[in-house]
């Protein structure tokens, strides 16, 4: 019988640990390409972020827009047509929920969401406004990825962006 050796993993992103006998392609938790988790031992814990003003007043909008994308999905899921809808809107919920964590680790504070979401009537209109939460995201990350003097800062929108790319790409391909 052969032997398999369990060890942790951590995303350079998110942080989060991940136990497996290799690093997974992607990490399970904020979705990061898997070149951001590495051995446990070459994790390097950032925390709070010193930034300028501009990239911290772009980290409290990434960080109100993750909070009120993971409430929308949330609510997607609550009211989804079937299980596949209510999978995919649960599993986006809870990767913009852990986006909005990295992006309050970066501040160095949490901030929490008031206003209520509203949701469309059904899936086709859910995915279609998914679609534009992700349009928006993706759009503000990249340009914040160009200006932002910070390297820390730069990683972690790009790798975010491509995150909300994949979730564009799902909110088409299930409508």
């Amino acid at each position: 019988m052969e032997v398999v050796y369990i060890k942790p993993w951590r995303c350079q992103i998110c942080g989060e640990t991940y136990l497996g006998s290799e690093a997974p392609d992607r990490c399970p938790y904020c979705g990061a390409e898997g070149e951001n988790v590495k051995s446990a031992a070459y994790y390097l814990e950032y925390g709070k972020v010193e930034m300028s003003e501009q990239s911290r007043k772009d980290c409290l909008e990434a960080l109100r827009l993750e909070l009120n994308n993971e409430k929308f999905y949330e609510k997607c899921a609550e009211e989804a047509e079937n299980q596949i809808s209510r999978a995919i809107f649960k599993r986006l919920g809870k990767q913009e929920g852990e986006h909005a964590e990295v992006f309050e680790d970066m501040l160095g504070e949490e901030i929490e969401l008031k206003e209520e979401v509203q949701i469309p009537d059904n899936d086709y209109d859910r995915f279609t406004e998914a679609h534009e939460h992700e349009k928006m995201a993706i759009d503000l990350y990249l340009a914040v990825a160009r200006r932002a003097p910070e390297k820390r800062v730069k990683d972690v929108f790009r790798a975010i962006s491509d995150v909300e790319n994949e979730h564009l790409i799902m909110s088409n391909t299930f409508k």
